[in-house]
């Protein structure tokens, strides 16, 4: 019977070459050899009369069938866990284990206080968190190593269901003294006549900025560049340099008038979101379910998402 195999330790080195896209990283990942791996493979083809994977140069990518296939055994895996997690609930001062990934702003005040509030009414809670970049975040959750994910998107992603979703224009942001907070309005090229703080490229907010320069034919240099906002954000705040920020991240330092956010129009558009991530298709474990819904009504909502 077909749907036997489905159950058996092939289904695992298959999912394993699927994360790696190599027969060789996932034996490694396995601790077992190659040939082992291919065997299996082979096996599951057989069974199921069908190809899992187109072979290509750069490594192994499922195949429409493997993509099933793998989406299944994801799912296969985590509910396997839920009941494991569920039967140890049963006991005494069993603990509850919530896997997070986010971007590194997410991480800095909002992830930390969404979590101590959920602990306060779910004291036995546990948490891991992965900071990664957006599209990291989506891949962990896609290949089920995280729970949920916190990220930005600028398009649809395969296997993944959004909880929440809300725009996040991106925010030129300056010191409070400088010249610019003097103007009604400020052009993209404005800005470049002052010090760049860049985040780095995986960054979607890198990413957008270059896609506007490159269609405006603007050269985008930064005078810092860094994967670290803080890092990004006290440059800024120690002189007259322009930095780029989601507003959720920077909130505190805008009540607290610290920052100033520059009207900039062409950056009004600028097609980002927020995402909350879980697996497609997943039954979420009650108190995880819990726990997704109140980051959901944590974050700012579409229709009052701050403009630029």
């Amino acid at each position: 019977m077909k749907a036997r195999i489905l159950q058996e330790a092939a289904v695992r080195y298959f999912l394993e070459v699927v994360n790696t896209g190599s027969i060789s990283d996932a034996a490694e990942r396995l601790n077992v050899v190659p040939s082992a791996v291919s065997r299996q493979i082979s096996r599951l083809e057989r069974e199921l009369n069908t190809a899992l994977f187109v072979r290509q140069s750069r490594g192994m990518v499922p195949s429409a069938a493997g993509v099933l296939l793998a989406a299944y055994a994801r799912r296969s895996l985590l509910d396997a866990e839920q009941v494991c997690t569920e039967i140890d609930a049963l006991r005494d001062h069993a603990h509850f284990k919530i896997r997070i990934g986010c971007t590194q702003g997410f991480a800095v005040d909002f992830l930390p206080q969404a979590m101590a509030r959920f602990r306060h009414d779910a004291p036995r809670t546990h948490f891991d968190l992965i900071v990664d970049t957006a599209a990291g975040v989506t891949q962990r959750v896609r290949e089920g190593d995280i729970d949920v994910g916190l990220t930005f998107s600028l398009e649809p992603a395969q296997d993944i269901h959004v909880a929440f979703s809300a725009p996040s224009p991106i925010l030129a942001v300056v010191a409070r003294s400088h010249p610019l907070t003097q103007r009604d309005e400020v052009s993209f090229r404005d800005l470049l006549d002052y010090p760049l703080a860049l985040p780095g490229p995986s960054s979607t907010l890198r990413g957008l900025i270059d896609v506007h320069c490159s269609r405006e034919g603007l050269i985008c240099n930064g005078a810092l560049n860094s994967e670290t906002l803080e890092t990004l954000l006290g440059f800024v705040l120690a002189g007259d340099a322009v930095a780029f920020s989601g507003e959720l991240f920077i909130r505190k330092r805008l009540a607290g008038g610290q920052l100033i956010v520059l009207p900039v129009p062409e950056l009004r558009a600028s097609n980002r979101w927020i995402e909350v991530q879980t697996l497609a298709r997943r039954q979420l474990p009650p108190l995880l379910q819990t726990f997704v819904e109140q980051l959901c009504l944590s974050l700012p909502l579409p229709d009052t998402a701050p403009a630029a």
